[in-house]
């Protein structure tokens, strides 16, 4: 009778140990466990626009039960987080790393799909963002105002010769001479009559 408690007893340890073994095979055996993680976006927010071609996700890969504790060999791992955008990978985050940038992204509606992963690459969480990227505005390239050429110099004015000196005026003097010879002995005879007066006088 106590062999057959005993076996009975057995079979329910058993029993229990494969319900427990199976219930920790759907939470994922290796951690973290959907118990252990959630997934949190820190950046960007759901339907944030933005400006320009790169955005860059953040998430908080921190596991809350050891959130205040000396990380060590026996500390749960980080999950990994694969980040997609419109389905295309990314880029993954790993041990520390929570930092993922995606760029050239075009001007438009994007959906970026982040998944949680254990060490066993079993899916323990996923969260989707939606954003809007537009394209920087381009600033008006500046009014640069063209100063009017400046009017052309006047022409120079044509050469003109200086006026030529007027001629010379010649003054001829008064003839007083004259050829007619009794005028001539006149006068020779009035010379020498004064002379003579003065001599006697």
């Amino acid at each position: 009778m106590k062999a057959l408690r005993l076996i009975a007893v057995m079979l329910l340890a058993f029993a229990a140990a494969g319900i427990a073994l199976a219930q920790n095979a759907d939470q994922n055996t290796a951690g973290p466990t959907k118990n252990d993680y959630r997934l949190r976006v820190l950046q960007p927010a759901e339907g944030a626009t933005i400006t320009g071609a790169s955005v860059q996700v953040i998430v908080d890969t921190e596991i809350p039960s050891e959130r205040d504790m000396r990380h060590d060999s026996s500390s749960m791992p980080h999950p990994d987080v694969d980040v997609f955008m419109d389905e295309t990978l990314q880029g993954t985050m790993r041990d520390e790393k929570n930092v993922v940038d995606i760029e050239n992204i075009v001007p438009g509606p994007h959906k970026i799909v982040l998944l949680a992963k254990n060490r066993s690459g079993e899916v323990i969480d996923r969260k989707e963002v939606h954003i809007l990227a537009v394209a920087p505005k381009v600033a008006a390239a500046p009014v640069v105002k063209v100063a009017p050429a400046p009017a052309p110099p006047p022409p120079a004015p044509a050469y003109v010769s200086p006026p030529e000196p007027p001629a010379p005026v010649v003054e001829t003097m008064p003839k007083t001479g004259t050829s007619d010879p009794m005028i001539a002995a006149a006068g020779l005879a009035l010379l020498l009559g004064g002379m003579a007066i003065r001599r006697f006088a």
